[in-house]
């Protein structure tokens, strides 16, 4: 009998973690489209809402619970718009016109992401291991990032040459490519922990409190993904929504795997070295 009452309870788990997987996607994706579509003014709606439902889950006994994830995606609503104001400010995005400051802005992008959302969850009872900011397993996260990152920044010479006519760039030699080496190294390894840090690390932990984990690595890795969609330039950017679904899957399999965001981060870090080649060739001709 009890049996029976189990497996007749099983059905309806399933079809509430599907609920609750389409609603965090639903909050995730709606963030990043309401950040990157509605003007400065109006880019506050996702974290003044989220941050009013996080105080009323929080005061409610019944919907306590919930309140960390609501947190969470709080936090994630106010770095997008900040991060989106600050980046798309003149003195920020003009820095785009060149190597340095290319690299500049990258500095920047990333403290923008990492310090409010260390700061925010440290402020609310949260640890830096809940955001995967530890060294965890380094061996086995170094021991497959550092051969990942080699790879792809060897093999970028072979995109760069079926890719930039596209972009209106003649083919350039190998040496040249390599001499750019340590730019594409910085901008790649300033770009993937601050991307991990904000669209897995802040949420994986707290996504596995209501759904599977197979359902939280995949909700992670889509929402990601919408952030890499760029409408006008779609087409272009075909096989960066590829890289970003099937590797964002590797990725947090690693970043699981070695319980850090380190192995994880210079991998997705590694994913993007292709693109930033094709940005970069285009500010040096």
């Amino acid at each position: 009998m009890a049996r029976a009452n189990h497996s007749s309870l099983q059905p309806e788990g399933r079809r509430s973690s599907r609920s609750l997987f389409l609603a965090f996607l639903a909050a995730g994706g709606g963030t990043i489209l309401l950040a990157d579509n509605l003007g400065d003014a109006l880019g506050v709606v996702a974290p003044v809402f989220f941050g009013l439902a996080y105080y009323l889950m929080y005061r409610s006994s019944r919907l306590r619970r919930f309140s960390s994830i609501t947190y969470a995606f709080f936090v994630f609503a106010l770095v997008i718009s900040v991060r989106h104001l600050v980046l798309d400010s003149s003195s920020v995005n003009g820095l785009l016109s060149s190597l340095n400051g290319l690299v500049l802005y990258q500095v920047i992008d990333t403290s923008v992401v990492f310090a409010p959302v260390i700061l925010l969850v440290l402020a609310n009872g949260g640890t830096l291991g809940s955001l995967f900011l530890q060294k965890g397993n380094l061996r086995l996260g170094l021991g497959i990032a550092v051969p990942v990152f080699l790879i792809f920044l060897v093999v970028s010479f072979v995109i760069e040459q079926a890719l930039a006519p596209s972009f209106g760039i003649k083919g350039v030699g190998l040496p040249f490519v390599l001499s750019l080496a340590p730019y594409l190294s910085i901008v790649a390894l300033l770009n993937g922990p601050k991307e991990e840090l904000l669209y897995r690390g802040l949420f994986l932990q707290r996504y596995d409190a209501f759904v599977p984990k197979r359902s939280t690595n995949l909700l992670s890795t889509i929402v990601f993904a919408l952030s890499v969609v760029e409408p006008e330039y779609f087409a272009q950017l075909v096989g960066a929504v590829l890289v970003a679904l099937v590797g964002g899957l590797l990725f947090v399999r690693l970043m699981r795997e070695t319980n850090s965001i380190i192995g994880s981060g210079i991998c997705e870090g590694a994913s993007t070295i292709p693109i930033y080649l094709i940005v970069i060739l285009t500010l040096v001709h």
